[in-house]
């Protein structure tokens, strides 16, 4: 079975740094596992919180694709990795207009669902068109994957350290 075949389920055993894709799959599939519980909940503090990990999860893949990924695989496709950073454009504004709001407002719940969808279609985008051209590119993903890596944990020991809450 290829990797693709079911592209939130890796064929080999997760090395991040030797197969990156596994990391950002990975996110997808928590991205996917939020949005559904947000969607298919009425609980408001269950709402709440998904909103919030949703929020944080997507906030912190963005920016490891967004330094680091993207930067290193343009060349299998340039302008399939514009068009995701415009996808990541917009994301990024609602991100940054849900951030100056409780998560629990009407409106939040409004530009959530904006948002969802959004993310939902750039992620299938990534793995149904962008992650087989890659892995058909057998390109030395190992450099990248060490990168990618260490960004994240940077990212996160970060927003530790200053006590990033969206939690609002």
């Amino acid at each position: 079975m290829a990797i693709f075949d079911d592209p939130v389920q890796p064929s080999h055993p997760m090395d991040p740094v030797e197969h990156p894709l596994d990391l950002l799959l990975r996110d997808h599939e928590m991205v996917r596992k939020l949005a559904d519980k947000y969607c298919n909940t009425d609980d408001k503090a269950v709402k709440k919180q998904a909103a919030t990990q949703l929020v944080q999860a997507i906030h912190t893949h963005s920016r490891v694709e967004e330094s680091v990924f993207y930067p290193g695989v343009r060349q299998i496709d340039a302008a399939m990795i514009g068009h995701f950073e415009q996808d990541h454009q917009k994301v990024d504004d609602l991100i940054a207009a849900l951030q100056g709001m409780k998560l629990d407002e009407q409106q939040a719940d409004r530009l959530m669902m904006e948002l969802i969808p959004a993310v939902l279609h750039h992620i299938e985008q990534e793995e149904k068109e962008f992650f087989p051209k890659l892995e058909r590119a057998n390109m030395d993903m190992a450099p990248i994957g060490l990168q990618m890596q260490s960004f994240e944990a940077n990212l996160i020991h970060m927003q530790a350290q200053a006590g990033i809450d969206m939690r609002r």
